[in-house]
């Protein structure tokens, strides 16, 4: 049989018309950064490009600074705040971060060393059972030294929304009694998982910073996008030649830059059809793995991101299962793809899970454009002969 790809929150197939247009930009030559008619011509496709994706998430052409992925944006969102409080404050002032407990490595990473190298202060905001933001803890959380807030707008593990609004809210609160006089303070959000499927307007949430990746909803791997709301000043942390609006140096990513401007096209098509399709699979996955004696399914579904199951089966080990599971064609993952090879305890179980999901770990399923019924019906199939029942 065809191999069933169910690891979407990992990486998306490319759209096949994504890759025939990345194909035909490969024929370009020039740099975007140059004066004459090839490099003109080049900026041209790449500001086509810019539009597109601005006008998915409904920014300003000037609030989108193409990088090579949501890594990197992470880092220069959080990085780039941070560091341009030091510069602006110094040492001495203290400076607080909130942060969810379910970030995506990048941003743990990143939050390491703003401890070490920076002297931030970090907070961790309470999460319910399913993984959402307990609002009155983030208040809570909040102090007059907190100088971003940090939500994943969608999980990767287990796939819990989160209540960006609301969120935006609270600190568009804060922001308002602290003054133009007042500590900065900014929302941040990793909003990777929820393009697939939601519709993301960082204005709409009160959003900053937001970092999207371009290989989580059919473009190409290596590129992605930093949203930076309209006067928010960053540090730099690559010094060049002045690309992206001194944002980021380096000659930019053409090819990856067109997949991703054509992918954003796609998604403004066809993300209603997308959703309702997804849905409908996730719906049927839940509904089929709640029937098998001894798994239990995380996440509410009224609050998670279509596309993503995450389960645990008692007395089974999860990266057991899931090398069973590849070994008769049906590729899923243990939780995130960021983490892999890596044996030890997912920070959003820790956060939410006890137990079995701690002990063992368990299968995250995901699903896409691309996925069918029969494959869903298979996956379960496989899963029941497995573990015999």
């Amino acid at each position: 049989m065809t191999p069933a790809y169910f690891d979407y929150a990992a990486s998306n197939p490319i759209d096949p018309r994504v890759r025939e247009a990345v194909e035909g930009s490969l024929t370009l030559v020039g740099n975007p950064s140059s004066a004459h008619s090839f490099g003109r011509q080049c900026l041209t496709v790449m500001d086509r490009a810019r539009g597109s994706v601005a006008g998915l998430l409904g920014a300003e052409l000037g609030e989108i600074v193409f990088t090579s992925g949501a890594t990197e944006a992470n880092s220069m969102a959080l990085w780039g705040h941070f560091r341009r409080l030091r510069e602006l404050y110094g040492p001495s002032v203290e400076l607080r971060l909130a942060v969810s407990p379910l970030e995506h490595a990048s941003v743990r990473t990143t939050v390491a060393r703003l401890e070490s190298e920076l002297g931030v202060t970090v907070d961790r905001i309470p999460v319910d059972a399913d993984g959402v933001t307990d609002m009155a803890g983030l208040s809570a959380t909040i102090t007059p030294a907190t100088a971003m807030v940090c939500v994943m707008w969608a999980n990767n593990v287990i796939g819990s929304l989160q209540p960006m609004s609301s969120v935006g809210e609270a600190v568009v609160s804060e922001r308002r009694r602290r003054g133009p006089s007042g500590l900065p303070i900014l929302l941040m959000t990793d909003a990777v998982q929820a393009m697939r499927t939601e519709e993301v307007r960082p204005c709409d949430a009160f959003v900053d910073l937001m970092a999207v990746s371009g290989h989580k909803f059919y473009a190409p791997k290596g590129i992605g996008v930093l949203y930076v709301r309209r006067g928010v000043d960053l540090s730099s942390p690559v010094a060049g030649g002045g690309q992206e609006s001194g944002r980021r140096g380096g000659t930019e990513n053409l090819s990856g830059i067109v997949g991703l401007g054509t992918a954003a096209e796609l998604l403004v098509a066809e993300r209603q059809a997308d959703r309702e399709l997804i849905k409908g699979l996730t719906s049927r996955l839940r509904s089929s793995l709640r029937g098998i004696g001894g798994l239990t399914v995380y996440g509410d579904p009224n609050q998670t991101v279509p596309g993503i199951v995450f389960f645990v089966v008692n007395g089974v080990d999860g990266g057991t299962l899931a090398l069973k599971l590849d070994s008769v064609g049906f590729a899923v993952s243990t939780g995130s793809a960021c983490d892999a090879g890596r044996r030890k305890v997912s920070p959003t179980l820790e956060s939410i899970c006890s137990g079995q999901a701690l002990r063992h770990g368990g299968i995250r399923v995901s699903i896409g454009r691309f996925t069918t019924e029969s494959e869903v019906e298979g996956l379960v199939s496989a899963i029941r002969t497995i573990l015999g029942r």
